[in-house]
């Protein structure tokens, strides 16, 4: 079992995603002693009934196993390039019938007999993807349809279109509302979709992503003047990032536009001051020249 056994185990791990079933360690020459005896040692971790993992595999995903099925939801469309607001559950995809579910934290309990509020269990009739710890992103944004407010849920779709477009035709025929209420992938941001949702109605010509002469593209263009841009960062950017951004205002100033720019903290926790200010550069008339 020494030697280029455990190479071979480490190589078997990487090509399934850290995680191995029994019958294919016995299928590679692993006997049931010997799977003990890597147990023991620390070179693997039993998870779950007939599975096991490389020791340092990442939390969610063990739970997940342990639960029996993949993360998915926000968690999953991040780990994809997807933007998507996290609620800090763990959402698991399972099969449909699929039975003998666990605790996230002891495999020995059924989830049925310890019920908790940081897992969300989602079923699916088929999955897309044999990713064997991440559901795909069309089984995630799935999942995230029947668990998050529609507006989030619609900026994690357009945002899916933007990263991944080859997958508009999947995401169509799986029901979702691709090309509709203007999710058609145009926006770089899930923020930027959410502000453009949220303002809807309340101002005139509303353009996203417009190319403006010697400025670059801007996020939105209100009429012919009025530029809104969003920051469609969670956290603190860098200190070239903000004075790109300060000289980018500058020139827009200068070429007679107005601006507008709210950080993504001010879109998600502040709308109501982020429309006001809006409206009010409208009543205003900022957006005519």
């Amino acid at each position: 079992m020494e030697g280029g056994a455990v190479l071979d185990l480490h190589r078997l791990l990487e090509e399934h995603g850290g995680l191995l079933a029994t019958h294919e360690l016995y299928a590679h020459g692993f006997t049931r002693g010997g799977v003990a005896s890597l147990v023991r040692r620390g070179v693997l971790r039993r998870v779950r009934q007939g599975w096991f993992a490389r020791p340092d595999l990442a939390r969610e995903a063990v739970h997940a196993t342990r639960i029996g099925g993949v993360i998915s939801c926000a968690t999953a469309l991040r780990a994809h390039g997807i933007w998507a607001v996290d609620d800090h559950r763990l959402h698991v995809l399972v099969g449909h019938g699929a039975s003998r579910l666990r605790t996230p934290g002891d495999a020995r309990r059924r989830l049925t007999e310890r019920p908790t509020s940081n897992v969300r269990v989602h079923w699916a009739i088929k999955r897309s993807s044999e990713n064997r710890l991440m559901a795909s992103p069309v089984d995630a944004l799935t999942a995230l349809r029947e668990c998050r407010p529609r507006e989030l849920y619609l900026a994690s779709l357009d945002s899916a279109l933007h990263v991944a477009p080859s997958l508009r035709e999947e995401l169509a025929a799986r029901g979702h509302p691709v090309g509709r209420d203007g999710i058609d992938g145009i926006s770089e941001s899930g923020i930027e979709t959410l502000f453009r949702l949220r303002i809807a109605g309340r101002t005139p010509k509303l353009r996203c992503q417009v190319l403006i002469a010697g400025v670059g593209r801007v996020d939105f263009l209100v009429g012919e003047a009025l530029v809104v841009e969003v920051d469609g960062r969670e956290f603190h950017d860098t200190a070239s990032a903000f004075e790109n951004d300060r000289r980018r205002d500058a020139e827009l100033s200068r070429r007679g536009y107005r601006v507008l720019r709210f950080s993504y903290a001010q879109v998600m926790h502040d709308w109501p001051a982020v429309e006001d200010a809006v409206l009010a550069a409208i009543s205003r008339g900022d957006y005519q020249r």
